[in-house]
């Protein structure tokens, strides 16, 4: 790990062990800064405020997830990231009462189309047409809010139970697309 994703993952075990007694809203970046006996200049040279720490928590365990599970089909590889964000819940829960700009909700539909839009470039599905864009933003969109759900209310589904509603939902189009590229890499 290099010594500039050390500083980050410092940070991120700062938010984590912070929350245990203090509510999101209230963390400033003084007080991580302070909790990790660094100067405040230190995580600006890293993240722009506390929701690009959050958002760099969030990218770094799908990243982990899908670096891990790469030969999966696409639709195991959520399974297992809503496995993930199950066990880190408690965090999760903590960190998506915001909304906003630069929030975790507005960054995980973005990450999604990016997810979504790389995963379809591997196979080679360019120039995007526009009913799929359409169909990728929409999934997204809902996706990323259907998911702020299940992590903030109880009782909750499984991963399981949540990967498979999610997949139901996905329109067709985007489904089958997203099979193709699955189909196409694994040969």
């Amino acid at each position: 790990m290099s010594t500039k994703d050390m500083t980050k993952a410092m940070f991120a075990e700062a938010l984590v062990e912070l929350l245990h007694s203090v509510p999101f809203k209230k963390i400033t970046v003084k007080m991580l800064a302070d909790y990790c006996s660094v100067p405040r200049q230190t995580f600006y040279y890293h993240f722009h405020d506390k929701f690009e720490l959050v958002n760099w928590i969030y990218s770094s365990d799908v990243e982990k997830v899908m670096s891990e599970n790469s030969s999966e089909p696409w639709s195991t590889v959520t399974y297992l990231f809503f496995q993930k964000l199950n066990e880190k819940r408690a965090f999760y829960k903590k960190v998506l009462i915001e909304s906003g700009q630069n929030s975790l909700l507005e960054h995980s539909h973005t990450y999604f189309v990016s997810l979504y839009l790389n995963s379809l470039s591997q196979f080679g599905t360019f120039p995007i047409n526009k009913d799929l864009e359409f169909f990728m933003n929409y999934h997204a969109f809902a996706c990323s809010n259907m998911t702020r759900q299940w992590l903030l209310n109880e009782p909750f589904d499984t991963p399981e139970e949540h990967n498979r509603k999610t997949l139901s939902a996905m329109p067709q189009m985007l489904y089958d697309e997203l099979t193709r590229a699955d189909t196409s890499l694994a040969t």
